[in-house]
C-alpha cells in the first residue's frame, strides 16, 4: 500500500493527510469533524476547548456506534449460531423441492397417458354401442324374417294341401 496526500479543509484550516484510505472516505471523515467543530462554535470558548468539546462529541459518537455494534452482535448471535443448520434446511428444502417437481412432472406425464387412453376407451365405448345398436336392429330383423320364414312355410303347407 502506497501512501498518498490528500488535502481536506477542516473549521477553515487546510490540512493535508498522508493516508492509504480512500480519498473520499477521508474528505467525508474531514467534514464530519468539521461539523462536530462546528455544533460547539461559541463566543464563550476558546478554540482548544472547542476542539476538545468537538473531540468529546465524536469519542461519544464512536462509543454509541460501538455499544450498537455489541448489542447488534449478541442479538444476531443466536441467528449466527443457526445459520449453518438453517442453510442446510435449505438445502433439503431445495432437494425435496427437486423431488417434488420431478415427481409432479411423472405424475403429470402419467395423467396425459391415461387422458389418451380414457379418450380411446370412449370411442371403443361409442363403437361398442353403435355395434350394440347394429345387433340389435339385426335381431329385430331375424325375427322379422323368421317369422315370415314360418308364415310362408304355413302358407306353403295351405298350397300343398290345396293342390
Amino acid at each position: 500500500m502506497s501512501e498518498k496526500k490528500v488535502q481536506v479543509e477542516i473549521d477553515g484550516a487546510t490540512y493535508t493527510l498522508l493516508t492509504d484510505e480512500n480519498e473520499e472516505q477521508i474528505r467525508d471523515i474531514a467534514d464530519y469533524v468539521s461539523g462536530k467543530i462546528a455544533e460547539v462554535k461559541s463566543n464563550k470558548l476558546s478554540y482548544d476547548r472547542e476542539l476538545v468539546l468537538a473531540s468529546v462529541n465524536i469519542a461519544n459518537d464512536l462509543y454509541n456506534v460501538g455499544n450498537r455494534y455489541k448489542r447488534l452482535k449478541e442479538e444476531s448471535s443466536e441467528a449466527m449460531e443457526k445459520f449453518p443448520g438453517l442453510v442446510e434446511n435449505y438445502k433439503k428444502s431445495v432437494a425435496h423441492n427437486d423431488e417434488l417437481i420431478e415427481k409432479i412432472d411423472q405424475l403429470f406425464e402419467e395423467n396425459n397417458e391415461l387422458k389418451a387412453e380414457n379418450e380411446s376407451l370412449n370411442k371403443k365405448i361409442i363403437v361398442n354401442e353403435q355395434s350394440d345398436k347394429t345387433i340389435e336392429k339385426l335381431r329385430a330383423e331375424l325375427e322379422r324374417l323368421q317369422k315370415e320364414v314360418v308364415s310362408l312355410k304355413s302358407e306353403n303347407d295351405q298350397l300343398k294341401g290345396s293342390i
